[in-house]
């Protein structure tokens, strides 16, 4: 069975890479008490960009023909995923 690039393939990996990417940073390179780790220094970017890739789908969805419903409820999932994984960071460090 091949993987078919649609719109929320396309969404759920980048979102699926992206918290990798920040879990595989926040092993390698670990912060100090001046500087803070970059895993987590990525989960706070990942708010701005996802605004970004969550308003293309939105515009697409209301000025476009195509239907991006699904590509928008992936958006409001990975944001509940990101705030869990933040609040358990920020609190597992009291």
């Amino acid at each position: 069975m091949a993987l078919k690039y649609t719109k929320e393939n396309i969404a759920l990996g980048f979102y699926i890479l992206y918290f990798l990417t920040a879990g595989i940073c926040f092993e390698l390179f670990p912060g100090d008490t001046e500087n803070p780790n970059m895993g987590i220094a990525l989960m706070y970017l990942f708010i701005p960009i996802s605004l970004v890739y969550f308003m293309v789908h939105l515009v697409k969805q209301l000025f476009g023909k195509g239907n991006y419903t699904k590509c928008i409820l992936i958006h409001g999932v990975a944001w509940v995923a990101l705030f869990v994984l933040l609040f358990a960071f920020s609190s597992a460090k009291k």
